[in-house]
């Protein structure tokens, strides 16, 4: 599945693990649930979650993302 986060736009990924999440264009900014450190990616990067929390997305101020299930 593959979506573009607008500003301000956040989407939320319930029990995401082993969800791959890649960054096509703009930058992504990912906190897992009870996690004290977030994530930004940059157009290429991309990151497995390794856990079953959920995590919630947003563009900052766009991204293109893809989801991919493992």
């Amino acid at each position: 599945m593959s979506f573009r986060l607008a500003d301000g736009s956040t989407m939320l990924l319930k029990h995401a693990l082993g969800v791959r999440i890649v960054c096509h264009a703009g930058t992504l900014w990912l906190s897992e649930y009870q996690r004290f450190d977030d994530s930004v990616l940059q157009a290429g990067d991309s990151i497995t979650v390794g856990s079953d929390r959920d995590v919630v997305l947003s563009g900052l101020p766009d991204a293109q993302v893809a989801l991919i299930s493992q």
